[in-house]
Protein backbone atom coordinates (compact mmCIF):
# COMPACT_ATOMS: atom_id res chain seq x y z
CA UNK A 1 0.00 0.00 0.00
CA UNK A 2 1.56 3.68 -0.99
CA UNK A 3 2.17 5.63 1.64
CA UNK A 4 -0.73 8.13 0.06
CA UNK A 5 -2.86 5.90 1.30
CA UNK A 6 -2.48 5.70 4.48
CA UNK A 7 -2.06 9.17 4.60
CA UNK A 8 -5.73 9.28 3.35
CA UNK A 9 -7.06 6.45 5.48
CA UNK A 10 -5.44 7.77 8.72
CA UNK A 11 -5.94 11.71 8.26
CA UNK A 12 -8.98 12.35 5.74
CA UNK A 13 -11.41 9.54 7.17
CA UNK A 14 -11.86 11.79 10.72
CA UNK A 15 -8.44 11.01 12.55
CA UNK A 16 -7.52 15.09 12.45
CA UNK A 17 -9.85 17.85 11.19
CA UNK A 18 -7.17 20.68 11.35
CA UNK A 19 -8.41 23.97 11.81
CA UNK A 20 -6.81 27.12 11.04
CA UNK A 21 -6.72 30.33 13.19
CA UNK A 22 -5.24 31.84 16.53
CA UNK A 23 -7.83 30.09 18.77
CA UNK A 24 -5.48 29.31 22.04
CA UNK A 25 -8.55 27.38 23.84
CA UNK A 26 -10.41 24.47 21.10
CA UNK A 27 -11.59 21.31 22.06
CA UNK A 28 -11.46 18.09 20.78
CA UNK A 29 -13.92 15.38 21.49
CA UNK A 30 -13.72 11.30 21.36
CA UNK A 31 -16.06 9.78 22.67
CA UNK A 32 -16.86 11.47 25.93
CA UNK A 33 -13.73 12.95 26.54
CA UNK A 34 -12.94 16.57 26.01
CA UNK A 35 -9.10 17.17 25.52
CA UNK A 36 -7.62 21.10 25.02
CA UNK A 37 -6.27 21.63 22.21
CA UNK A 38 -3.84 24.19 20.31
CA UNK A 39 -4.55 23.69 16.97
CA UNK A 40 -6.34 20.52 16.28
CA UNK A 41 -9.50 19.10 16.72
CA UNK A 42 -10.11 15.33 15.98
CA UNK A 43 -13.23 12.69 16.48
CA UNK A 44 -12.40 8.93 16.19
CA UNK A 45 -14.10 6.68 14.26
CA UNK A 46 -16.95 5.14 15.70
CA UNK A 47 -16.07 1.52 15.60
CA UNK A 48 -12.28 2.58 17.62
CA UNK A 49 -12.70 1.76 21.09
CA UNK A 50 -11.94 4.41 23.41
CA UNK A 51 -9.28 3.36 26.20
CA UNK A 52 -8.42 5.32 29.68
CA UNK A 53 -4.50 6.26 28.40
CA UNK A 54 -2.21 4.26 30.18
CA UNK A 55 0.16 6.65 30.60
CA UNK A 56 -0.51 10.61 32.37
CA UNK A 57 1.45 12.13 29.03
CA UNK A 58 -1.78 10.54 26.55
CA UNK A 59 -4.06 12.66 26.17
CA UNK A 60 -6.57 9.93 23.86
CA UNK A 61 -5.74 6.02 23.39
CA UNK A 62 -7.92 3.55 21.21
CA UNK A 63 -7.88 -0.09 20.44
CA UNK A 64 -8.15 -0.99 16.79
CA UNK A 65 -9.46 -4.22 16.81
CA UNK A 66 -7.57 -7.49 15.95
CA UNK A 67 -7.92 -8.95 12.16
CA UNK A 68 -7.30 -12.29 10.67
CA UNK A 69 -6.44 -13.76 14.18
CA UNK A 70 -4.26 -10.98 14.68
CA UNK A 71 -3.75 -8.81 18.45
CA UNK A 72 -5.07 -5.32 18.85
CA UNK A 73 -3.44 -2.27 17.41
CA UNK A 74 -3.11 0.74 19.66
CA UNK A 75 -3.34 4.57 19.02
CA UNK A 76 -1.86 6.80 21.12
CA UNK A 77 -2.67 10.20 20.79
CA UNK A 78 0.43 12.91 22.45
CA UNK A 79 0.39 16.64 23.06
CA UNK A 80 3.02 18.85 24.82
CA UNK A 81 2.07 22.63 24.98
CA UNK A 82 4.80 24.10 23.41
CA UNK A 83 7.23 20.95 23.31
CA UNK A 84 7.36 17.46 22.41
CA UNK A 85 10.90 17.59 20.33
CA UNK A 86 11.82 17.96 16.88
CA UNK A 87 9.83 15.69 14.15
CA UNK A 88 13.13 13.84 13.28
CA UNK A 89 13.57 13.40 16.61
CA UNK A 90 10.19 11.59 17.27
CA UNK A 91 10.74 9.74 14.25
CA UNK A 92 14.21 8.49 15.35
CA UNK A 93 12.69 7.15 18.37
CA UNK A 94 10.05 5.63 17.46
CA UNK A 95 12.32 4.05 14.10
CA UNK A 96 14.81 2.74 16.59
CA UNK A 97 11.29 0.93 18.23
CA UNK A 98 11.79 -1.22 15.60
CA UNK A 99 14.54 -3.96 14.25
CA UNK A 100 14.58 -5.00 10.78
CA UNK A 101 15.09 -9.00 9.91
CA UNK A 102 18.12 -8.09 7.43
CA UNK A 103 19.88 -5.43 10.32
CA UNK A 104 19.08 -2.71 8.39
CA UNK A 105 18.14 0.73 9.97
CA UNK A 106 14.17 1.60 10.19
CA UNK A 107 14.44 4.84 9.28
CA UNK A 108 16.09 3.32 5.70
CA UNK A 109 12.79 1.39 4.83
CA UNK A 110 10.39 3.82 6.49
CA UNK A 111 7.74 5.72 4.14
CA UNK A 112 7.73 9.16 4.99
CA UNK A 113 5.52 12.12 3.54
CA UNK A 114 4.89 15.70 4.80
CA UNK A 115 1.50 17.56 3.45
CA UNK A 116 0.20 20.21 4.53
CA UNK A 117 -3.63 20.08 6.18
CA UNK A 118 -5.60 22.75 6.31
CA UNK A 119 -2.47 24.94 6.57
CA UNK A 120 -0.63 22.61 9.55
CA UNK A 121 2.37 20.73 8.43
CA UNK A 122 1.68 16.80 8.58
CA UNK A 123 4.42 14.39 8.52
CA UNK A 124 2.58 10.92 8.34
CA UNK A 125 5.06 7.32 8.49
CA UNK A 126 4.83 3.72 8.24
CA UNK A 127 7.14 1.44 8.95
CA UNK A 128 7.36 -2.16 9.43
CA UNK A 129 9.58 -4.83 11.33
CA UNK A 130 9.80 -6.84 14.43
CA UNK A 131 8.61 -4.16 17.04
CA UNK A 132 10.56 -3.67 20.09
CA UNK A 133 7.89 -2.87 22.91
CA UNK A 134 9.04 -0.55 25.37
CA UNK A 135 12.21 -0.06 23.60
CA UNK A 136 13.73 3.47 23.14
CA UNK A 137 10.79 5.07 25.68
CA UNK A 138 13.69 6.82 27.24
CA UNK A 139 11.66 7.85 30.30
CA UNK A 140 11.86 6.17 33.72
CA UNK A 141 12.73 2.59 34.82
CA UNK A 142 13.95 -0.07 32.18
CA UNK A 143 11.57 -2.10 30.94
CA UNK A 144 11.68 -6.09 29.46
CA UNK A 145 11.83 -5.39 26.06
CA UNK A 146 8.97 -7.60 24.05
CA UNK A 147 9.85 -8.58 20.42
CA UNK A 148 6.83 -8.61 18.36
CA UNK A 149 7.27 -9.50 14.96
CA UNK A 150 5.06 -8.51 11.87
CA UNK A 151 4.26 -5.52 13.31
CA UNK A 152 3.81 -1.48 12.05
CA UNK A 153 3.69 1.67 12.96
CA UNK A 154 1.55 4.15 11.46
CA UNK A 155 2.19 7.54 12.95
CA UNK A 156 1.22 11.55 12.18
CA UNK A 157 2.90 14.44 13.46
CA UNK A 158 0.75 17.78 13.39
CA UNK A 159 2.66 20.72 13.86
CA UNK A 160 0.68 23.15 15.20
CA UNK A 161 1.99 26.84 16.74
CA UNK A 162 0.88 25.52 20.57
CA UNK A 163 3.19 22.51 19.99
CA UNK A 164 3.12 19.15 17.92
CA UNK A 165 0.12 16.43 18.33
CA UNK A 166 1.75 13.10 18.12
CA UNK A 167 -0.86 9.82 16.83
CA UNK A 168 0.83 6.99 16.77
CA UNK A 169 -0.56 3.33 16.28
CA UNK A 170 1.33 0.48 16.51
CA UNK A 171 0.11 -3.20 16.12
CA UNK A 172 0.47 -6.24 13.93
CA UNK A 173 1.01 -4.87 10.38
CA UNK A 174 -2.52 -6.61 9.14
CA UNK A 175 -4.60 -5.10 11.82
CA UNK A 176 -2.93 -1.56 11.20
CA UNK A 177 -3.22 -2.41 7.03
CA UNK A 178 -7.11 -2.94 7.80
CA UNK A 179 -7.79 0.43 10.28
Amino acid sequence: MKLASYFTAFIFIGLIACQSGDKSEQTAQTGNANLPSGDVLFTAPADWVEEAPTSSMRRAQFKWAGVEGAADAELAVFFFPGTGGSVQANLSRWYGQFKQPDGSPTAAVAKSEKRMVKDLPVTITYATGTYLKNAGMGMGEAHPTQELTDYALLAAIVETSHGPWFFKATGPDVTIQHW
